[in-house]
């Protein structure tokens, strides 16, 4: 197969240019979301759901900070721009494009249990928030609210891997 034939590689192309291009902070946004694409292949892999799929919607869950520049509905709006980017690229079913955009749309509402590609967006998202440096959550929860509303997912998630979350580090 031709690398550049590979969707998941022409994605990357795509989104490592709209990085580069942008006024984002660059090593953040490579840093975020290929590491939330990679913890969505693992929990794909767990959860019996297409590894594809879930890169595919780690890579572009955060876009829209991406070429907007803000977080502001950030959710809703990058569904928006993935949508645009997946049916230009012509290698994604109209099925497809619906799951993934879908669950970039609903990535920020944690609190709300939505379908499983949703949910594994969200959990890969948190995984991603909490293992991007593990004192990060204890010691500053107070200036990220977000990290303590994440926290009982986040212990759900290391359950379902059969890690024990009560663990010191």
């Amino acid at each position: 197969m031709d690398y550049k034939e590979n969707r998941l590689e022409k994605l990357r192309l795509i989104i490592d240019e709209l990085i580069y291009s942008s006024q984002a902070d660059i090593g953040r946004y490579f840093s975020h979301l290929y590491a939330v694409s990679r913890f969505g292949v693992l929990l794909a892999l767990r959860r019996n759901l297409n590894p594809e799929i879930a890169a595919t919607c780690g890579m572009l869950h955060d876009i829209y900070q991406v070429t907007a520049g803000t977080s502001e509905q950030h959710a809703v709006e990058g569904a928006k721009v993935a949508e645009k980017i997946l049916k230009e690229m012509s290698m994604y079913s109209d099925e497809e494009i619906m799951l993934i955009t879908t669950a970039i749309s609903r990535h920020s509402d944690k609190e709300i249990i939505h379908g499983p590609y949703d949910e594994l967006l969200k959990d890969a998202d948190v995984m991603c928030h909490y293992f991007y440096n593990t004192d990060f959550p204890i010691y500053f929860a107070s200036q990220f609210p977000f990290l303590e509303k994440e926290r009982t997912r986040y212990e759900n998630i290391l359950r379902e891997l059969g890690f024990n979350h009560d663990q010191e580090h």
